[in-house]
């Protein structure tokens, strides 16, 4: 008799979520959409409502790369929202002018109609979510004038459409000389090093003799947080005794170009 109880429960069970199921809406629309991917230092992904200004902007300089390095390659994470498919799918990107500094298609960076990045690179390749694509970046004279942005985000070309409205933008700064890192708000070296500056980033190059760039910062970040530690504290001392040596000398003390002084007074968390 209890076995025959627990079968007919089984079977009201089963009744209960076969109705549930069709209760359930069907997931049927073969959009898809892209979205830049953002990580946090511990490697998960930011999410959509916590991106901020600071992440979606990225920098190159050919400082960097060195004095023979004319082309270079900057790569952006990118994942796909919708079905998956078992073919390579064609993207498409499109610049966004800004009125300010724009960069140029085929002087400062190819152009994203290139055929052969769209062949090779400008894919979703089949049964994947997530991928990284390339933006080229090119060193020419005119940079030596000053900075162009790169805006750009995905175009509709009918695989895929422009995903959220915080994670289909970004901005990439190229340059020749020093600029920002661009992990440097992702990786909280305000609180640690004090606010950027050129000159500052320059005084960390030349007294470490490290580079200082995207790939550096992840490396230390990630690393000894008590060497980090360490290092900031060494920063600060040793510009106390740099610019003393200045004084001497009857020269001014570090300052960035806006003529404030270099610091490296960690930013306030308050």
């Amino acid at each position: 008799m209890k076995q025959l109880i627990n079968i007919m429960i089984g079977c009201i069970l089963l009744l209960g979520m076969s109705s549930c199921e069709k209760d359930l809406p069907v997931y049927s629309t073969s959009d898809c959409w892209l979205n830049f991917v953002y990580y946090n230092y511990d490697g998960t992904i930011v999410e959509t409502e916590k991106v901020t200004d600071e992440m979606r902007y990225a920098s190159y300089s050919f400082v960097y790369a060195g004095e023979d390095v004319d082309v270079d390659t900057v790569w952006f994470k990118i994942s796909t929202m919708g079905f998956v498919s078992d073919e390579d799918r064609p993207l498409e990107l499109e610049q966004v002018l800004t009125g300010q500094n724009d960069a140029k298609a085929d002087v400062h960076y190819v152009a994203f109609t290139n055929e052969e990045l769209k062949a090779k690179y400008y894919i979703i390749p089949a049964r994947k979510t997530i991928t990284e694509i390339p933006v080229v970046v090119k060193k020419d004279p005119s940079l030596e004038n000053g900075d162009v942005t790169l805006q750009f985000t995905f175009k509709d070309n009918g695989y895929f459409k422009p995903g959220y409205a915080g994670l289909t933008v970004r901005v990439l700064s190229i340059s020749a000389k020093l600029t920002k890192p661009s992990v440097w708000e992702e990786y909280y070296c305000d609180y640690l090093f004090g606010l950027y500056g050129t000159e500052k980033h320059r005084l960390m190059i030349e007294w470490t003799d490290e580079k200082w760039d995207d790939e550096y910062i992840k490396e230390l970040m990630e690393g000894d947080s008590a060497y980090v530690d360490y290092l900031a504290g060494w920063f600060a001392r040793k510009l106390e005794e740099e610019n003393a040596k200045r004084i001497a000398e009857n020269k001014e003390p570090y300052k960035e170009e806006d003529g404030t002084p270099v610091s490296f007074e960690p930013k306030s968390w308050n």
